[in-house]
């Protein structure tokens, strides 16, 4: 297996975290700005406090705009394709500069639908250019550790979403073993006692409280 620095690994797990977040949360404001459009409530306020993030929007309008758009707001999707890009730019190297085209034009997309009175079609281009980014990653990167290591960064972030936001369970159990088969290719060291809970919830079926498996998930791998 091929060795990656501590550094590294920390910029791999972490682009893996921020382009799932980017995919996901693109994918669900699309929802909301359907519901939106329709003139149907959004319910923002449940969303933030599933998410655990402060609810400082005025509005259902307020909402879609700054969440998806405001840059000076850490917890916006812009913030994480900001992340997600930089992180990328620092793995040049490892990603090819052919896979780094498009995280960053999945970054312009961003920024063209901030621009944009009706950014539908540019949120659209956010998520092909991230799902091409992914071809790209397991065709271009020749590491398989590096590749486990990014992949395993992206499904933490999905299961922390699917279980704030209160996926089925049989999704959730899927995403489990998907992580856990990931994680055991990587030379990444887990939390032992994280590690023990989502093996429980997802080997031996042992009943795990949601909260409990959250703070698993989010705390198997601090680099």
């Amino acid at each position: 297996m091929d060795t990656v620095t501590l550094s590294k690994q920390n910029r791999l797990f972490w682009l893996g975290r921020y382009s799932e977040r980017v995919y996901a949360t693109t994918r669900h404001m699309m929802q909301q700005l359907d519901l939106l459009i329709d003139g149907r409530p959004v319910a923002y306020q449940d969303y933030c406090a599933r998410l655990g993030i402060p609810c400082i929007y005025t509005s259902d309008e307020d909402f879609c705009r700054r969440y998806l758009f405001d840059a000076g707001d850490p917890n916006s999707v812009l913030s994480a394709a900001e992340a997600m890009l930089g992180n990328g730019m620092v793995l040049r190297e490892t990603l090819t500069s052919q896979t780094l085209a498009y995280l960053e034009m999945a970054h312009f997309a961003m920024e063209m639908a901030s621009r944009s009175e009706a950014p539908v079609v540019e949120l659209q281009w956010v998520l092909d250019d991230l799902m091409a980014f992914r071809g790209s990653f397991d065709d271009t990167v020749e590491a398989e550790s590096a590749r486990n290591i990014t992949k395993s960064g992206g499904m933490v972030e999905r299961l922390s979403l699917m279980i704030r936001l209160g996926a089925p369970a049989d999704r959730t159990m899927r995403e489990l073993r998907k992580l856990l088969n990931r994680l055991y290719k990587t030379d990444l060291a887990p939390d032992a006692a994280a590690l023990a809970v989502v093996e429980g919830r997802a080997v031996e079926e042992k009943a795990v409280p949601d909260a409990q498996l959250l703070t698993a998930v989010e705390g198997l791998f601090h680099p």
